[in-house]
């Protein structure tokens, strides 16, 4: 019993230290152990200890990189402790006087920085080495305790930088000039094209001594190249284009017409005729007197698009200050906005309700001509005074003759789909009052049994009639023409009116 208790223990113990050993060589622990080390680091390389203070930076960082493999190894953690203490301590001396050496290599590091802008590292390799070398030199001597020789190196390093900075220039600016300058060369262009050639080789010129003399105003030496470029390029195309008249063995006439077909496609392009029985030189100034005319209206129109610009930003701004005097308004402001605002979007409803009611009205009144009915808007409703809708004298049934006029009325009703309709029956004064209000009667009951019977979808509940007999007339009854009016058929459309009332809603 005593030994398995004893065998029992051991395996904790064992759990415990493998649980142990785990968790101190965790990520999380990592960075508690490292933790000095690492600030120690980040502040030498933002001091910028690996230029002023190779040595000890270095140095730091061998004990720094020796500490994390000594952890992935999971080795010692004693060992791994005093690695990062020696890390600490060499960081720290290579900032102890970074201040200083600063002040020491100002010009010096000022001029590395200026070769690393025009990327000398990338376009001048070499000299950009040397200028490194000589600079490590310099900061070696100073951290011996040799001030005055690391002052001399640190002059060198200078030197070299400013050099290798110019050469970066001249490379990013002047490289591809130089190259089709060379390639222009080969292809002879001393024999083909001599000045052409001569020109670009004057602007590289200008260009590099324009850059020597003022190597940070770069706006002229870049132009220079640019035109050393194009002029070089330009070479080119007379090389080919001379050979290419050697080969084919061209007349100088069809050189001419190759020219003019030239400023032909110009003056097409800008809308003129070119005419070249004066020359090409008068094709020419007529070419570029209506470029200039073309120019000038550009002008005036960015002119104008300036003017509209600037109104609009002016009211911009005025609508920005409402908005910011809006924003000011205290409370009861802002209530009686909020009411104005309901009540403005109460009328916007109604306004546009109303504008869908009279694009309705226009439809149905653009359905029928004068001779068919009259299309009149009476308050809310709409009235179709059938004007060429008939009956035979003393009759009430629908005749043939009306199933046209009807199959308009059909569509007129249905574009005012959810509305009540009323087919009203008039007569004339001619009988009695009892036989006119009995007919009318009938013949509203014939159209509105015709409409019921051809509307199967309409919602029949909402279909009327009713007679007036001789009590509503139009027109005079003494009249034959008045008489003629007065007996009708009207179909009376009561649209179903929507009335907006204000509701709360939100306002920024």
């Amino acid at each position: 019993m005593k030994t398995f208790t004893k065998n029992k223990l051991v395996i904790v113990s064992i759990l415990v230290s493998m649980f142990y050993t785990s968790n101190l060589f965790s990520q999380d622990a990592k960075s508690i152990i490292f933790n000095d080390a690492k600030k120690a680091y980040q502040y030498a390389i933002d001091k910028r200890a690996e230029i002023l203070s190779p040595s000890n930076f270095y140095d730091g960082l061998k004990y720094y990189k020796k500490a994390h493999s000594a952890y992935e190894s999971e080795d010692n953690l004693a060992d791994i402790k005093e690695y990062l203490k020696e890390a600490v301590n060499y960081f720290q001396k290579s900032t102890e006087e970074i201040d200083v050496m600063e002040v020491l290599f100002a010009e010096t590091l000022n001029s590395r920085d200026d070769a690393l802008d025009a990327e000398a590292d990338v376009y001048e390799k070499e000299l950009w080495e040397d200028a490194q070398d000589e600079f490590k030199n310099a900061t070696h001597k100073y951290e011996q305790g040799n001030s005055d020789k690391a002052k001399e190196k640190g002059k060198e390093a200078y030197d070299l930088y400013r050099k290798a900075e110019l050469a970066a220039i001249k490379s990013n600016l002047f490289n591809h000039a130089r190259e089709l300058i060379a390639k222009a060369e080969d292809m002879r262009a001393e024999k083909y094209a001599p000045k052409t050639l001569a020109k670009a080789k004057k602007n590289l010129k200008e260009g590099q001594t324009a850059l020597e003399t003022e190597r940070y105003d770069t706006d002229k030496p870049r132009m220079l190249a640019k035109n050393a470029e194009y002029e070089a390029s330009h070479a080119i195309y007379l090389v080919n284009y001379i050979k290419e008249i050697d080969d084919q063995d061209k007349e100088i006439e069809d050189l001419i017409l190759r020219g003019e077909s030239y400023l032909t496609q110009i003056g097409d392009v800008t809308g003129i005729s070119v005419k070249f029985n004066k020359g090409s030189s008068i094709a020419a100034e007529k070419i570029s007197a209506n470029v200039i005319i073309l120019k000038d209206s550009i002008f005036k129109l960015k002119h104008n698009l300036d003017i509209y610009e600037t109104t609009n930003a002016n009211q911009i701004k005025q609508i920005a200050a409402s908005a910011q005097q809006i924003k000011a308004m205290g409370s009861k402001q802002k209530e009686q906005i909020s009411d104005a605002s309901m009540k403005q979007q109460m009328l916007e409803d109604q306004i546009a309700y109303e504008e869908k009611i009279v694009e309705k009205f226009d439809e149905v009144f653009n359905m029928f001509d004068m001779t068919e009915a009259n299309v009149l808007r009476q308050g809310n409703d709409i009235i179709l005074r059938m004007t060429g809708f008939n009956f035979d004298i003393g009759s009430a049934g629908v005749k043939p003759d009306n199933y046209p006029l009807l199959a308009k009325v059909q569509n007129a009703i249905n574009i005012f789909s959810e509305s009540k309709i009323v087919i009203q029956g008039h007569t004339d004064s001619q009988g009695g009052d009892s036989l006119n209000l009995t007919l009318s009667q009938k013949r509203a009951d014939a159209v509105k049994a015709y409409l019921m019977a051809n509307m199967p979808d309409y919602n029949q509940s909402n279909i009327a009639s009713v007679g007036f007999g001789e009590s509503k007339p139009i027109e005079n009854n003494e009249t034959k023409y008045g008489r003629s009016k007065n007996r009708r058929i009207d179909v009376v459309i009561k649209v179903k009116r929507v009335l907006y009332t204000a509701k709360p809603i939100t306002t920024n």
